[in-house]
């Protein structure tokens, strides 16, 4: 007698969580998003739910459930993600399945699952400043090279374009996990590093200078040489090499540095750092010509405060008020960057300016990521 033993394959996908932070109809606002996210020194992406038919913006991804929800939480209790929730499933392009033996029975397929955690924990964690934020960069060359003990290791942080030239900017140290900085170091400088805590290692080492596209370099500080681009010089420094690829024509960078105060095109002071890399941008290539975006939050007409005659980039001091719609706003908005650039020495035949009002919101004009929508773009028209 002959007894036949019938398996049956099936094919299951590994069962992903992500932790979501936004979702959007169209990909080019989704893109917007996860650099805004990035820029918050979180490690964004975004794929599509096809079920949906949604771009959703996550900033972890994993097989751990628990991780997730912790990652969840700690979003809900400790930054501005307050919507922020956990999805189960699988996003983007069908990954190649796991093929395993079971045995044949009725069973309903299973459909991914959205779990939602209504409320942040109460419990902050304890501190756990680590020594990179305790101790300061040595960034003067002397002290760095005998006159004073290196404590850490020695790192210089060199930036060039693709053909070489020298850019002169940051570098940030970047814990990912938590969504912060933990150190910035400027490019040409010799800097001491302390040893990172384990957690921090390798250290996550971010540069973003506006006008061209971010680099992000992951550095083993016990053995540096593991990544490409780090080589040892004769003083003994570690040199971590950064090549930045230019902006090219047709691409559109979201200023999301340049922050102005409520309904007013005066900017707040820490937007000019951002500016003068736009300068320097409009400087290192004499063939750009821009377009320049304004944006706002709401379509309601309002208040504004504008620049007054003394043209106060970063202070209500002697600023004007009218009442203005959305639209003005963001012309207003746009006019202003267009001045700062033709102050600084641009042409201002080498831009122009768009007004959008509220009609290209990234989120909902009540959410906590409201501040989005009063943006600037800056949009390569020829290079």
């Amino acid at each position: 007698m002959v007894c036949l033993l019938l398996v049956a394959f099936t094919a299951t996908y590994a069962q992903h969580f992500y932790v979501i932070v936004g979702a959007f109809a169209q990909e080019s606002n989704a893109q917007k998003f996860t650099g805004y996210v990035r820029s918050l020194r979180y490690p964004a992406n975004y794929e599509l739910n096809t079920a949906k038919n949604y771009f959703y913006v996550y900033i972890l991804k994993t097989t751990t459930r628990e991780a997730a929800l912790a990652q969840v939480k700690s979003l809900q209790e400790e930054s501005e993600f307050k919507d922020a929730w956990l999805f189960s499933g699988h996003l983007g392009k069908a990954e190649e399945p796991v093929v395993v033996a079971v045995e044949p029975s009725p069973t309903e397929e299973k459909q991914p699952e959205i779990i939602v955690v209504p409320e942040p924990i109460n419990e902050r964690p304890a501190d756990t400043t680590s020594q990179a934020e305790q101790v300061p960069a040595v960034t003067n060359i002397g002290e760095a090279v005998g006159e004073t003990k290196v404590k850490g290791k020695l790192f210089m942080f060199a930036i060039q374009t693709m053909d070489g030239k020298p850019v002169h900017g940051e570098v940030h140290n970047v814990d990912y996990k938590r969504g912060r900085e933990i150190a910035a170091y400027k490019s040409d400088e010799y800097i001491d590093v302390p040893n990172p805590p384990k957690e921090n290692n390798p250290m996550s080492m971010v540069c973003g200078i506006f006008g061209y596209k971010e680099v992000v370099k992951f550095l083993d500080y016990n053995n540096p040489a593991l990544e490409e681009g780090v080589t040892k010089d004769g003083k003994g420094a570690w040199v971590v090499s950064y090549q930045l690829e230019r902006l090219k024509k047709g691409d559109v960078s979201v200023m999301y540095h340049v922050s102005f105060y409520k309904d007013a095109v005066v900017m707040l002071p820490e937007s000019k750092t951002e500016l003068d890399e736009l300068v320097n941008m409009m400087k290192d290539n004499l063939n750009y010509k821009i377009k320049i975006h304004g944006h706002c939050n709401g379509n309601n007409s309002r208040r504004i405060i504008a620049l007054g005659p003394t043209k106060n980039y970063f202070n209500n001091q002697g600023s004007d008020e009218r009442n203005g719609t959305a639209k003005e706003l963001t012309k207003l908005r746009a006019e202003a960057v267009q001045a700062y650039l033709a102050d600084n020495g641009i042409d201002i035949s080498r831009s122009e300016i768009y007004a959008w009002g509220a009609l290209n919101m990234l989120v909902p004009q009540t959410s906590t990521s409201a501040k989005l929508n009063d943006r600037i773009e800056i949009e390569i028209q020829e290079d």
